[in-house]
């Protein structure tokens, strides 16, 4: 899964080799100011929504790429049916960012003060 790094200005999520190749993109990096809500998702699969274009999708597996819908896209790097990291934003057509992560509530935690908080 992707590496994911948070600092005063912005999320970075740095992909590996393969996810970079199953979602036809390089690294996301997000300004703070572009996100606009936070949470963890018990189950990063059924989160991901709409129709996948470009990216990898196994049924019960693992979706890695951009999944389109009305309102919208969302880039998905979801390996299972474990907890993740979503991160709304206001950035143009991107909806959101589903991330697989073992570590989504603390996350959501860390990230969510950071995005609250008006004097950064």
């Amino acid at each position: 899964m992707p590496t994911i790094t948070i600092d005063a200005q912005s999320v970075t999520l740095r992909l590996t080799v393969a996810e970079r190749i199953f979602a036809l993109r390089g690294d996301l990096r997000l300004p703070l100011d572009a996100i606009s809500a936070v949470d963890a998702v018990p189950d990063g699969l059924a989160a991901v929504q709409g129709l996948r274009a470009p990216g990898l999708g196994v049924p019960g597996g693992a979706k890695i790429g951009t999944w389109r819908r009305r309102g919208g896209a969302t880039i998905a790097l979801v390996r299972g049916r474990g907890p993740a990291l979503r991160i709304h934003t206001r950035a143009g057509s991107l909806r959101s960012v589903i991330v697989s992560t073992e570590r989504a509530p603390e996350l959501a935690a860390q990230l969510g003060g950071l995005v609250a908080d008006p004097a950064r």
